[in-house]
């Protein structure tokens, strides 16, 4: 199913990169199942300028083969412009980059966290991904999660509901719980997500996030 999944995708993508109007139209956004490496560009022999994580909202750019470039907006915090984020003061990870890469990043506007005093800045990242899976909604990746975390994160204890907690307050228990499931590191990254974005404040992360 997963295969099928990824060549739908790959087909509207593909569609979509060779309609000429694309230009005049922002691309819609995708949501990434996975981790997958990001390059300068679409270079075999070079090394990755960093990594994007699950639920990273994509928008293709153009395509090279297996290769597709791509535009991704999210919200660093300044001093820390190596970590990308979903939205300002709310640590949803989307992407961690090489020393390199944040001379590649683009800034715009600037907000100070109302909680923390901290300022974070409106960030676009572009680079070159390989083969990726890309989902049209977030509700397909969910699909994959919610049974996962259903059936890892019960063995040691009562079943922990979402929204009891915030999306930072996830990502500090995940710390802890995340290598007690024995699960690889995209699927503790898969749950975390899940839970980040069914937290209680979610709203608020749907509300700040970049789209």
């Amino acid at each position: 199913m997963r295969y099928l999944s990824h060549l739908a995708m790959t087909v509207t993508l593909a569609l979509f990169l060779s309609t000429p109007t694309h230009a005049q139209n922002p691309p819609a956004v995708s949501y990434l199942d996975g981790t997958v490496a990001l390059s300068a560009a679409p270079d075999h022999s070079m090394p990755p300028i960093g990594k994007l994580l699950v639920t990273a909202p994509l928008r293709p750019l153009s395509r090279e083969g297996d290769w597709l470039r791509v535009s991704m907006q999210g919200w660093t915090q300044a001093g820390a412009e190596r970590a990308i984020y979903a939205a300002p003061g709310i640590r949803v990870l989307h992407a961690v980059l090489s020393s390199s890469a944040v001379e590649m990043l683009v800034f715009s506007e600037q907000i100070a966290d109302p909680d923390t005093a901290q300022l974070w800045t409106k960030t676009e990242l572009q680079g070159w991904i390989k083969t990726p899976d890309l989902k049209p909604s977030l509700r397909d990746i969910w699909a994959r999660a919610e049974p996962l975390f259903a059936q890892r994160c019960t063995a040691c204890h009562q079943r922990r509901i979402p929204h009891h907690y915030t999306a930072n307050q996830w990502t500090s228990h995940l710390k802890v719980m995340g290598p007690r499931t024995g699960l690889p590191k995209d699927d503790q990254f898969l749950i975390r997500a899940y839970l980040q974005y069914h937290a209680k404040d979610a709203d608020r992360l749907a509300r700040a996030a970049v789209q």
